[in-house]
């Protein structure tokens, strides 16, 4: 994905990734149970859309992050119905340690050695190179979540897992942002728990008996606010310049 399509990594990045999550959890069971494909019937439909949208995006030469967002949503959808569905093919630890082994592997690919100007420009972004790694980590990430938020739904419940996780998401964060540069591990350590969090988040969201409000609505408001903060939410200025990668 080109550079001028990606976002910068901070404070805006982290609460749209974050309600990225949970809208990816609630819009996968949604997209799942409503399309009539099931579990892992409707994901060529999200692999031909994610096509789509790579080879529009490639032609695109002003600096949209919309496409950046698009595949973000897309992916998480699709890891959501693949997670859902593998969880059930196989014993949960022989799944959890694939998916373990999967995001750590894909993880380290996207940060393998470059030259120092790749590098430089990497760092000041705050996150790595968006080439097949980097996506396929971020879909091994969302998996990862998903099937670990859904693991502490059922160990803990709910409502304990959505504030555990938060918290520890918060704790992520807090770290990111004091260790400064060399923080392109800790970005997908901190995907990862955004990504298990919005599962328990957005889970809470749908299915609390308190609340009552269902998998749609619930769909809608987080989709909402997930617009809400790429849109609305001034971005900051880049250092970088807008070549392909």
């Amino acid at each position: 994905m080109q550079i001028r399509h990606m976002p910068k990594v901070d404070g805006r990045y982290w609460s749209a990734i974050a309600m990225a999550s949970l809208f990816g959890t609630n819009l996968g069971d949604l997209y799942a149970h409503d399309s009539g494909l099931g579990l892992i019937g409707g994901v060529p439909v999200l692999v031909a859309l994610a096509a789509v949208v790579f080879a529009v995006e490639r032609l695109d030469r002003a600096p949209r992050q919309g496409w950046y967002w698009l595949m973000i949503v897309i992916i998480r959808t699709g890891a959501t119905n693949i997670a859902d569905y593998g969880k059930h093919q196989m014993p949960y630890a022989v799944f959890g340690a694939i998916l373990t082994v999967l995001l750590v592997g894909f993880a380290t690919l996207s940060l393998r050695p470059r030259d120092r100007a790749e590098s430089v420009a990497e760092e000041s972004r705050g996150m790595p190179k968006t080439g097949a790694a980097y996506w396929a980590a971020m879909l091994s990430a969302g998996i990862f979540g998903t099937f670990f938020g859904d693991v502490a739904q059922h160990v803990i419940g709910q409502g304990m897992a959505s504030l555990v996780l938060l918290a520890a998401l918060l704790v992520m964060l807090a770290i990111w942002r004091a260790q400064g540069a060399n923080r392109l591990w800790l970005y997908w350590l901190t995907v990862a728990m955004a990504r298990t969090a919005g599962t328990a988040m957005g889970d809470f969201l749908a299915e609390n008996e308190t609340l009552a409000i269902g998998l749609p609505v619930a769909t809608l408001i987080t989709g909402t606010a997930f617009t809400l903060i790429v849109l609305l939410w001034p971005r900051r200025n880049r250092d970088v310049p807008a070549t392909a990668t």
